[in-house]
Parts: structure tokens; C-alpha cells; sequence
């Protein structure tokens, strides 16, 4: 038998042990999303008000997802895996679990205040530096998750400096994209611990507005520049 055949077979499965592990992580994570605002239900109105939490639910599920998802596509591009790699997948699944608490907050706070009372949620946070500290925590959290797919595609890209160049510019892209998004996590939870967080409660969040529109202008410049 071929040793470096033996040798590849073994490292395709323990990257696929690991992807499966992580793939794992981020489905706890969105059952604990669930479980936290979860009670028994014992009357038609523990149903309705069960129902009445699918928006702030679904608003978590998504961002997890999204989580989710570069960490997969970064799996299906990086054609190196090493102990670092590693590291900071397992970082990711430790950052995630702890990332799903404050989301959960935020969500079901957002979305009461966004059908102006209608939506469960109003009596998450009983003062504002209960918002204070729940946003500090959420930014540094998704600051976190952001930088580690950073770390994760920048790897990547290095990797893929002999390879396909189409695959590695779009690396680099999303180097760049999560690099934004991780500066924009700590630039909300700066904000909010600030005075301003008083005059504006709504900008931390509204600071996340940013990545979009930061993705969009660094790739117009890069398109500019050649």
C-alpha cells in the first residue's frame, strides 16, 4: 500500500471528523437558542406566546447560520490542514456556544421594540446598563467568531499562493469581508460602552450596517485600482 496515499486517506478523515464535530457545535448552538426562551407548554397561551418568539428565533438562527456557512465554505477551499487550523476550529465551536446567549438576548430585546411591544421580550432588560454590557458582550463574542474566520481564510490564502488564482482572490475577499465584520463587532461594543449608548440605545446595533457597506466600498476601490 502506498504510504502517502495511506497518508492523505488519513488526514481526509480526520478533517472530515473535525468538520463534523464543528457542524455538530453549531447545531447545539441553535437548539440552545431554542431552549433558552423554551417553557412547558401548558395552555393555548403558552403556545401563542412560543409562537410569538419565531422572529427574535429565526433573526439567531440566521446569524448562526452564517457562522456556519464561512466556516464550511472555508473547509471546502482550504487545501491545507494543520494543528493551527485546528486551533482555531475548536475555537470557533467554544466562541459560538458563548455567542448564542447575548445573541438570544438581543434578538428577542430587538424584536420587541421593533413591533413596539407586541413581541415578547420587553422584560429582558431591566435597566440601561443591563443593554450596556449585553451589547459589549455580543460584540466582543461576535468579534470573536468574526476574527477567527479571518485567522481561518487568511490560512487559506496562503496556502493557495501556488494555486488556482480565481479561488484565491475570492479568499482574500472573504479575508477581507470577515476582517470588516471583526472590526465592526469591536467598534459596536465601544460604542455601547460609551455615554452615547444613552442618547442612541439603537446604535450599537445599527453599527453592524457598516460590513456591508465597508465590503462594498473596499471592493469598488479594488476594482478601481486594478
Amino acid at each position: 500500500m502506498d504510504g502517502s496515499a495511506g497518508g492523505k486517506s488519513f488526514r481526509a478523515s480526520e478533517s472530515q471528523r473535525l468538520d463534523a464535530f464543528v457542524d455538530a457545535a453549531f447545531a447545539f448552538a441553535v437548539s440552545l437558542l431554542i431552549i433558552g426562551g423554551a417553557e412547558p407548554l401548558r395552555s393555548f397561551d403558552d403556545l401563542a406566546l412560543a409562537l410569538a418568539r419565531i422572529p427574535a428565533f429565526a433573526f439567531g438562527f440566521g446569524l448562526i447560520v452564517l457562522f456556519w456557512l464561512a466556516h464550511r465554505n472555508w473547509s471546502n477551499i482550504s487545501p491545507v490542514r494543520s494543528g493551527w487550523t485546528t486551533a482555531l476550529s475548536l475555537a470557533v465551536v467554544f466562541a459560538v456556544l458563548v455567542f448564542v446567549f447575548p445573541l438570544r438576548l438581543l434578538a428577542e430585546t430587538a424584536t420587541y421594540y421593533i413591533s413596539a411591544g407586541a413581541l415578547p421580550g420587553g422584560q429582558l432588560m431591566s435597566s440601561l446598563a443591563d443593554l450596556r454590557w449585553t451589547y459589549v458582550i455580543y460584540g466582543i463574542a461576535f468579534a470573536c467568531l468574526a476574527g477567527l474566520n479571518t485567522a481561518l481564510y487568511a490560512q487559506a490564502a496562503r496556502a493557495l499562493r501556488e494555486g488556482d488564482p480565481v479561488a484565491r482572490r475570492k479568499t482574500r475577499q472573504w479575508t477581507m469581508t470577515w476582517a470588516i465584520a471583526t472590526g465592526t463587532g469591536l467598534l459596536s461594543a465601544l460604542i455601547a460602552a460609551t455615554p452615547l449608548l444613552g442618547v442612541a440605545p439603537w446604535l450599537p446595533g445599527v453599527a453592524y450596517n457598516l460590513i456591508p457597506v465597508g465590503v462594498v466600498a473596499v471592493t469598488l476601490r479594488r476594482r478601481r485600482t486594478g
